[in-house]
């Protein structure tokens, strides 16, 4: 079973905002980063970055992001 913190990254990664992330997912703003922040320290890697005003993965980001789903869709 994937950690409660992929589904965070998961959801961030589709809709790249961490305000609408934490609201479709009924926790804090506060929250959605310090999910991110786990996982990026357990990994030792970024996976998001800004380019101006818009954020998008990085290609660890993208990595884990389709590790995270292969491991969702074989439960």
């Amino acid at each position: 079973m994937l950690d409660f913190r992929f589904n965070t990254f998961l959801t961030l990664c589709k809709v790249l905002n961490y305000t609408r992330t934490a609201e479709i997912l009924h926790i804090t703003q506060p929250a959605v980063s310090q999910h991110i922040k786990y996982l990026e320290d357990n990994y030792g890697v970024k996976l998001f970055i800004y380019k101006g005003k818009n954020l998008t993965l990085t290609r660890e980001g993208e990595i884990l992001y389709n590790f995270a789903t292969a491991m969702k869709t074989s439960f």
